[in-house]
């Protein structure tokens, strides 16, 4: 597929870019890796008038560890991530996380922060134009009905990035910046539930860091998908643990990634009971390339193995 005609705009810095985007009366998008939005401007999902590239801002390329947090810039690519050795040594499921993402020419390609605002996803949404027109138009293309549950005026479309369920389990903030000043959110409330607008964020926001607190932690990452080189997760779960607690999220599976809490992570019981609890909140529709009843089932069992691993079991 062919890219559509837009303008081109190369941003200095965070300033510069917010200041861009407000000349351009809400026609604009920010361009980061492109490993998302590439594809979605190709197959017509997304058609701004101008693209604001931030690849060339050298502050949003940092990563450090100060004060009791890790801080990482956005346009930090995975790959940069996934060598940095006090990640992998100290925040394993992120590390996992990384690792499972894509292949590694993607990962040299795309960044932290594209990979947590990447649009949610549908099998019946990400297609092409024509396919779209062929077989009309859904909610997320501006139709009138969900073409997965027909009369639905729902989308349920999917959240699937990797990193951001690992994330969430590690207490991570982020930093944004816009027209309106700049702000700190936890990453929990970045996330709406409605996935035609997926991100409480205003128009013009840039992520400009993600803060981690710099603890050691245990942790696993578990994903389900048929192709180990490149896709996304159709269930990813995320683990982290200090001490006996832990932490357990599930993304890929929804509209958004939902978040557990273990208090004893080594009773098996209390393992069973909250992978019994998860496999029955998630509601997976027909829009992924395997069945809803097996994306549901192995939520469960994703949990079971993330947890037992992520303390030391099951290996």
């Amino acid at each position: 597929m062919v890219l559509p005609k837009f303008e081109y705009k190369k941003a200095r810095d965070v300033a510069d870019a917010i200041a861009l985007y407000k000349g351009q009366k809400g026609k604009a998008v920010y361009l980061a890796g492109g490993t998302d939005l590439i594809p979605l401007i190709k197959q017509r999902l997304s058609t701004p008038s101008v693209v604001i590239d931030l690849k060339g801002i050298e502050e949003l390329k940092s990563i450090t560890n100060k004060d009791g947090w890790l801080e990482i810039g956005a346009n930090v690519t995975l790959f940069e991530l996934k060598i940095y050795p006090w990640i992998r040594d100290n925040l394993p499921a992120f590390y996992e996380s990384l690792e499972a993402t894509a292949c590694e020419t993607l990962q040299l390609r795309g960044t932290i922060g594209g990979n947590i605002l990447q649009d949610t996803r549908c099998l019946k949404h990400n297609q092409s134009l024509e396919w779209r027109t062929s077989r009309g138009f859904c909610l997320k293309s501006n139709g009138k009905e969900c073409n997965v549950v027909k009369g639905s005026k729902v989308c349920f479309a999917n959240y699937c990035s990797d990193n951001a369920p690992a994330l969430v389990t590690l207490g991570a903030e982020l930093k944004l910046e816009g027209p309106k000043g700049e702000r700190v959110i936890e990453l929990t409330t970045l996330f709406t539930g409605d996935s035609l607008k997926p991100f409480s964020i205003d128009a013009g926001e840039i992520l400009t860091y993600i803060r981690i607190p710099a603890k050691k932690t245990k942790g696993a990452y578990e994903k389900l998908r048929v192709r180990e080189s490149m896709d996304y997760p159709l269930v990813g779960v995320a683990v982290s643990s200090v001490g006996v607690a832990a932490k357990i999220c599930v993304g890929g599976v929804g509209l958004q990634p939902r978040l557990y809490e273990l208090e004893d992570a080594g009773i098996e019981t209390a393992i069973r009971e909250i992978a019994d609890k998860a496999s029955s909140d998630a509601k997976p529709v027909a829009n992924a390339v395997v069945s809803p009843a097996y994306r549901k089932k192995m939520v469960g069992v994703l949990v079971k193995r993330a947890v037992k691993r992520a303390i030391g079991e099951g290996k």
